[in-house]
């Protein structure tokens, strides 16, 4: 095993073993675990050339022997989109640690020969791999026998990584991103924080629908959820939108500029629309708009048989069940059903007689700070909100409310 870095620069001997020139890089194939080299970059007086990995007799870290005259060496180089170069596109670029879901630094990286291959293994991100790349092998020696403490390499395997350094246009780069959207969405959140508006776009562009949803979700930084939407263009971020928990989707919204605000409302379908505007026609600093209007509600005289049933209808593309809410025919707040009541009745039991019929509450005007004392004193995972007639207007979840005392 060697070191890109070891390599960079040796001369390179032609078959009668006169200098022709250096090496400038190795091409790689991409697309799998553990990329072969393909070929090996000299550059000659000539200019660059491509050689072949068959026609290379030898590679070390002081020399590199070719079966190739000097003569043969002509300029010639012409990257396909299927290979990459790992000096131009990885060394001392960003990766992403698909395992350690984070974006790294290449330091170096390291290579192996195997069955007449050469093989990339994996990339160095640590400090060990930027000090030898300095020069200052030597230091960190001395440090680790004065402090009897080893430095770590940060060696992450190449099945491991993305790399991020060539043209976001590029298929290999499509290909890139396709693999990180296997990633979790709060994963994707982290990695999304350490790329710059391009690696971001293609990223987003990756994403179905759903999966940029959940990612937007999981940024903390409204800011930059704003920036990736508008970049995005109207019609996705629309699309991206109508996936999104109405509540969450109102918060963006709420930072965007109001004629960007309206072009985007105007792309969604208009159920999911209409969610949005009654959640932005609040006070974000009120209950209104912290409460999501994504709920299940349920009528008093309906059996747990047929409410069971609803539920099978309706979870998949309800935010949260942790209680059911039970309303009169004008949409008066009843009572709330605890899914652990509904499980216990029998099939033919009414909801009159499982819920619960006194209610704690807060108006669509209530201060957030009320909202969080309420939800903390009793312990709720959700809270309904109503307006001052007590008709139920959406609920507040206790995540909504730990989300805001984070910010």
């Amino acid at each position: 095993m060697f070191y890109l870095s070891n390599i960079l620069g040796v001369r390179v001997l032609d078959r009668k073993q006169a200098v022709v020139g250096s090496i400038a890089d190795l091409e790689v194939a991409t697309g799998e675990k553990f990329p072969v080299v393909m070929a090996v970059l000299v550059k000659t007086q000539r200019g660059l050339t491509s050689v072949a990995w068959h026609n290379v007799r030898g590679l070390g870290i002081t020399e590199c022997t070719l079966k190739l005259a000097d003569a043969e060496l002509q300029p010639n180089f012409k990257l396909e989109d299927t290979s990459m170069l790992l000096l131009n596109h990885v060394l001392d670029k960003q990766i992403v640690d698909i395992h350690g879901a984070k974006v790294v630094r290449v330091n170096d990286i390291e290579l192996a020969e195997s069955h007449g291959q050469l093989r990339v293994i994996a990339a160095d991100a640590g400090f060990r791999s930027f000090m030898r790349r300095a020069g200052f092998a030597w230091l960190i020696h001395i440090v680790e026998r004065r402090s009897h403490h080893k430095i770590g390499e940060n060696s992450i395997p190449w099945s491991f990584v993305e790399p991020l350094g060539r043209d976001v246009r590029s298929v290999q780069v499509r290909a890139t991103w396709k693999e990180l959207s296997k990633l979790h969405p709060s994963d994707l959140a982290d990695i999304v924080d350490d790329l710059d508006f391009n690696e971001r776009d293609a990223l987003f562009k990756a994403l179905n629908d759903e999966q940029a949803a959940d990612t937007l979700a999981e940024l903390e930084d409204d800011k930059v959820k704003v920036t990736i939407l508008e970049r995005l263009g109207v019609a996705r971020a629309a699309d991206i939108l109508e996936e999104m928990d109405p509540d969450d989707a109102a918060d963006i919204l709420q930072d965007t500029r109001t004629e960007t605000q309206e072009a985007m409302l105007q792309e969604m379908e208009p159920e999911e629309r209409e969610d949005v505007r009654e959640l932005l026609a609040y006070d974000e600093d009120t209950a209104g708009g912290l409460m999501t209007n994504d709920y299940l509600e349920i009528r008093q005289e309906m059996s747990a048989e047929q409410v069971i049933e609803v539920l099978r209808r309706e979870v998949p593309d309800t935010e949260t069940i942790y209680y059911l809410y039970v309303t009169d025919d004008d949409g008066h707040l009843a009572g709330i059903l605890s899914l652990r009541a509904l499980i216990v009745a029998q099939p033919g039991t009414n909801v009159a007689d499982i819920m619960q019929k006194r209610t704690v509450s807060v108006f669509v005007d209530d201060p957030k700070g009320k909202v969080a004392e309420i939800i903390g004193k009793y312990n709720y995972l959700a809270l309904p909100v109503v307006d001052h007639e007590g008709v139920l207007q959406g609920i507040v979840t206790v995540d909504d409310v730990l989300d805001q005392a984070m910010d």
